[in-house]
């Protein structure tokens, strides 16, 4: 069969992407290139496109376009990111990653021919490769080594071996993977119809389906609330590079086996039924490495004063007024005291705003990095483009701030959720686009549940979703200036159609309350909002903290606020279980307290109540013994 060219793939994706036509001149555009160019790509994809019984249609003055279900249009994505992975000839910055992974994974030296033979090119550029290689893997405190006659190997140490692995797994994750992992994972008993070829012909790709194939049965009768993509990512990852390593004869530390197990442990239990499968000892050394890169003794971080001294450090670096949007601080401490309160912390997670958010805001970035090197010493293994990148969406709501129009359109969006995520995504939506209401975001994971629950007219999203019956679009972890395009052209198309018409009544139903009503609403906002307070501050007793009192009061009446118009802070993973161990009366105390007042609040915003507690300081984990991990 013949191959596509890695342009050839991009425009093939754009294609199949987009629920609107696209002209060649916009495909020159997009990819920078002639428009005689693309004409001739589009031929050679034509081609490819009959091996495999697929039609790409085309009109004058109309562009091209597809018309496939979404099962075609998931099958040729899948594919074609396996072509781009493994059947295009590879550019040195794959190689060198090729390299690299070759030889993580690999017992025993590997020679230039030997990499030669398996990228298919001369043994002069992989000699070349190697210094790349050498560059590349010292910023990991990694280190290439030759030994004459023999050929080449890695040496470090065992956790930093790992940690580069991981890394290079979780940068040659696509969206497409994401999605297919993660309806793997909790579809378990539906046929499989797409594979995952996360290094493919590797020691990995056998192990990982193994991995995969034990979460996914452990889950099946687990909650998912408790977990977000990137954390499930994580825990499969590790376990296979554990089994990986192991069978190399590459341990992370003794051989003290574990003594004490938790039928509540998600990655404990994956671990035991991946490490019986291969004949490995269960060592506690391996389950500390799988489970996180450090397990926190206690959770000591002033969050309020951290988000104060982060807000005005960046507005001082930057010489702009963040520390005059109360919402930022609301919500930046939030999200640290969710985050930094987690019992685990995966710092090498994925996280697909990263690149973008360095590439299109690159002073901001650097400047809340400094900021954060310089406020978390005490947590400074946590300061990672990943943690900075969603501290970044917080402070990209400020700029993104606007009067919203009145919204006709509505919208579910599927993202990667948190706060700042969110709230990010809807302004700059909002802003660029009129006739629009996003009435829910929700992760991969929920997806089809909320779309079915919320009937939206338009599902927008940065993973491809196949299965549901409302128009989609694919966009980009951010949405580019290309993306708002396809989004307007197609809110328009729906428009012209008068398919929401029907859906005027809904619409208003979902703004919460009508123009005459707001003066009545926003009294019992405020009545609520000082009630709860007043109850909790009762509850509570001594253990409020007396120096956060205030701030106590604005975090009650903000949450009330949050809770009566349906935007509570979302869980960003997992959080301390000790809290609703040690303090299950309390909460169900508050719960109450909220139930009486008509008001439902969720786990997280009954957390970071807990930030304002002295008792919190003291919450300590006892872990109970089993005689077997089922």
């Amino acid at each position: 069969m013949m191959q596509l060219s890695k342009r050839e793939i991009k425009i093939l994706l754009s294609l199949l992407d987009s629920e609107i036509c696209l002209t060649t001149k916009e495909l020159a555009k997009q990819l920078e290139v002639s428009i005689r160019t693309i004409k001739y790509d589009l031929d050679n994809i034509r081609l490819w496109l009959k091996q495999r019984e697929v039609e790409l249609l085309s009109q004058r003055n109309k562009g091209f376009w597809f018309e496939l279900t979404d099962r075609q249009r998931l099958a040729l994505k899948n594919e074609l990111q396996e072509v781009a992975r493994f059947e295009t000839f590879l550019d040195q910055k794959s190689r060198v990653v090729k390299i690299v992974m070759s030889l993580l994974l690999e017992e025993k030296t590997v020679t230039v021919n030997q990499l030669a033979e398996q990228l298919k090119v001369s043994s002069n550029t992989i000699i070349a490769d190697l210094e790349k290689v050498t560059e590349f893997v010292s910023s990991f405190q990694v280190t290439l080594k030759k030994k004459a006659g023999q050929g080449i190997f890695l040496i470090g140490d065992e956790d930093k071996l790992r940690f580069l692995m991981e890394y290079l797994l979780n940068r040659k994750l696509t969206e497409y993977d994401i999605y297919q992992i993660m309806n793997q994972l909790i579809h378990s008993r539906q046929k499989k119809q797409h594979p995952i070829y996360l290094e493919k012909d590797s020691r990995f790709y056998g192990i990982y389906q193994v991995v995969l194939n034990e979460m996914s049965e452990i889950l099946s009768n687990a909650s998912l609330d408790q977990f977000d993509y990137s954390e499930l990512l994580s825990i499969t990852f590790r376990v296979a590079i554990a089994t990986c390593r192991l069978q190399i004869g590459r341990a992370i530390g003794s051989f003290k086996l574990v003594q004490t197990f938790d039928q509540q442990d998600v990655a404990l239990r994956v671990m035991y039924h991946v490490f019986k499968k291969f004949d490995l000892p269960l060592f506690e050394a391996e389950y500390r490495y799988i489970q996180s890169d450090l397990v926190q003794k206690e959770y000591s971080q002033n969050t309020l004063e951290l988000s104060i001294r982060l807000i005005d450090t960046v507005s001082k670096e930057l010489n702009l007024s963040f520390n005059k949007d109360n919402q930022l601080l609301t919500n930046l401490f939030a999200h640290l005291s969710l985050r930094l309160g987690k019992k685990h912390v995966f710092i090498n997670e994925y996280n697909p705003f990263v690149d973008e958010i360095k590439k299109r805001y690159p002073v901001l970035f650097r400047a809340i990095t400094k900021a954060c090197q310089r406020e978390l010493t005490d947590n400074a293994y946590a300061v990672n483009d990943s943690f900075i990148a969603y501290i970044a969406l917080h402070f990209l709501v400020f700029f993104e701030k606007e009067r919203q129009e009145t919204s006709i359109v509505r919208i579910v969006y599927v993202c990667s959720t948190g706060l700042g995520v969110t709230n990010l995504i809807e302004q700059k939506v909002k802003e660029e686009i009129p006739n629009i209401n996003i009435i829910g975001f929700t992760s991969v994971l929920n997806a089809s549940e909320v779309i079915r629950e919320k009937e939206p007219d338009l599902v927008i999203s940065i993973f491809p979703i196949e299965g549901i019956h409302v128009p989609l679009i694919k966009v980009n972890a951010i949405p580019t200036k290309e993306d708002i395009q396809n989004i307007k052209q197609l809110i328009r198309g729906l428009l012209e159609k008068n398919m929401l018409q029907q859906r005027s009544k809904k619409v208003q139903d979902d703004c919460s309350f009508a123009q005459e009503n707001v003066e009545a609403y926003s009294q019992d906002v405020i009545v609520k909002g000082y009630v709860i307070y007043e109850g909790l501050c009762e509850l509570f007793g001594k253990n409020l903290k007396k120096e956060y009192q205030k701030a106590f009061l604005l975090h009650v009446l903000l949450m009330v606020h949050r809770i009566m118009f349906k935007n509570q802070y979302e869980l960003d993973g997992t959080v301390q279980q000790e809290i609703w161990l040690q303090q299950k009366e309390l909460i169900m105390q508050i719960e109450q307290l909220f139930s009486e007042n008509d008001l439902s609040v969720n786990q997280a915003e009954l957390t970071a109540l807990f930030q304002y507690m002295d008792t919190y300081l003291g919450i300590k984990k006892e872990v109970g013994e089993t005689s077997e991990i089922k």
